[in-house]
């Protein structure tokens, strides 16, 4: 009996990582606390595989190239660590983990676009509702990221996940300021 050689490829299961940006000295040394509620995505991006858009109303799956966890849980741990590395706090949570009763900003966070949009760049979306004081401001947030050189040995996928942590580092940035805005003027602002 003779077994076909099987042309099975094994996935390669990828994850966003915090980015090692330090606080920023520029902001205000307030306690700031907040917590990340769950990720709201749009359907098409609950799938586990990596999704580019290369023209619009066409959507690509990639089969062998797949995300190591909830992508909306991975968008939430990442928005917590790089967040809290720039508000210089660590007092945060972050969904699925419950609020911690002392959290000041309830932030959340509808992702509408964060995929590949061509050759050379993804493509961030989102808007953020941040609670604090009894009020609610809604921020939209847009961010192209170009992908960068391919290293030796480095696949275009590694470098896409990797422009995908970076767009959430810099929507981590605008939420900071945001947040230290707020946080300067009071619950009177």
């Amino acid at each position: 009996c003779v077994i076909p050689e099987s042309n099975h490829v094994r996935p390669t299961y990828h994850l966003l990582s915090g980015l090692s940006a330090e606080g920023n000295e520029s902001l205000p040394q307030t306690e700031v606390s907040f917590y990340i509620r769950q990720v709201e995505l749009p359907s098409y991006l609950q799938e586990n595989r990596l999704v580019s858009r290369p023209s619009q109303g066409l959507i690509e799956f990639r089969e062998n190239d797949r995300w190591g966890e909830p992508l909306e849980e991975g968008i939430a741990r990442v928005l917590g660590l790089n967040l809290s590395k720039r508000l210089n706090t660590l007092s945060y949570s972050v969904y699925p983990h419950r609020k911690k009763v002392s959290c000041v900003y309830d932030l959340g966070i509808t992702v509408q676009r964060f995929e590949r949009i061509d050759s050379g760049a993804i493509l961030l979306e989102a808007v953020c509702d941040i609670h604090a004081f009894k009020k609610v401001e809604q921020a939209r947030f847009i961010r192209e990221v170009e992908l960068a050189g391919t290293g030796k040995g480095e696949n275009s996928a590694n470098q896409e996940v990797r422009a995908l942590s970076q767009a959430i580092d810099e929507f981590c940035g605008f939420l900071a300021l945001r947040i230290s805005s707020s946080a300067t003027g009071g619950p009177d602002d």
